[in-house]
């Protein structure tokens, strides 16, 4: 199972437990939502630290591979001549600003 999910389904499950516990108490409407709301968000600060990181790692090594990959993208690109539209982009702008600076 993703880690997201993992996290994401601990989070409602912790949510609705506490929900059930102020119900049983007496709480009623908006007062045990926001019961409900405050304490899983504290409780999951605390208790769910493990699955948190697991999310973390897991984003933090799709953001890297995506960079690896486009570095590599833009190495290629390089090595065959050819150029980025972000580089065109780049050069137009470059040259637009040099024109306008140069005195007449």
């Amino acid at each position: 199972m993703s880690p997201f999910v993992r996290y994401a389904l601990m989070r409602i499950l912790l949510f609705f437990l506490v929900a059930l516990l102020g119900y049983a108490v007496g709480m009623r409407e908006l007062l045990l939502v926001v019961f409900a709301l405050v304490v899983s968000a504290l409780l999951s600060y605390l208790v769910l630290g493990g699955p948190r990181r697991a999310l973390v790692e897991r984003l933090e090594q799709r953001t890297a591979a995506r960079h690896e990959r486009a570095a590599a993208r833009e190495a290629a690109g390089r090595r065959s001549g050819r150029v980025s539209a972000a580089e065109r982009d780049a050069a137009a702008e470059d040259a637009d600003d040099d024109a306008q600076r140069r005195p007449r």
